[in-house]
């Protein structure tokens, strides 16, 4: 004898229907979890290396969005070195082997730093031509252009 005890004779194929809220789940019609936001409102402060960037776009694209994105961070964290955690980039639509790869290309390039911590977020630091980091490369400028101007300034007062 079977093992099932369902008297009933009469078989419906039916009840072995999906309802729609089902169906549409299993068709990933309803998302679940984190949504990724479409990048809005999002700028790269300035200025930016121009070779910098030439040089990140011959490592290819996904190292060129990196690179703009540690950019943008610069911006707006107002420093050259910062954490850079996969939940940054996701906004970028860069997923984390695509960041470990592009921060290792640009690594190698000596377009930034990184400091790798275990599983945590590596520490990224921005660098600017030959070695310099990105900050103190415009200071030196600004300087020059000061020491320029202040003998013009003094002959006028």
């Amino acid at each position: 004898m079977s093992p099932n005890t369902n008297t009933n004779n009469s078989w419906d194929p039916n009840r072995l229907r999906l309802d729609q809220v089902a169906a549409k789940k299993l068709q990933g019609g309803i998302r679940r979890g984190r949504r990724v936001p479409v990048i809005r409102d999002k700028f790269i402060a300035g200025p930016i290396d121009v070779l910098w960037l030439v040089q990140a776009s011959r490592l290819g694209v996904k190292a060129l969005l990196v690179g703009l994105a540690l950019w943008h961070l610069k911006g707006l964290r107002k420093a050259d070195t910062f954490l850079l955690s996969n939940l940054m980039l996701r906004d970028w639509g860069i997923e984390p082997d695509a960041k470990n790869r592009a921060l290792r290309k640009l690594e190698e390039a000596g377009l930034i730093t990184v400091e790798r911590q275990g599983k945590r977020s590596p520490r990224v630091t921005l660098v600017v031509e030959n070695g310099v980091q990105a900050g103190a490369a415009a200071a030196p400028a600004s300087a020059a252009r000061h020491e320029a101007a202040s003998p013009v300034v003094e002959a006028c007062v």
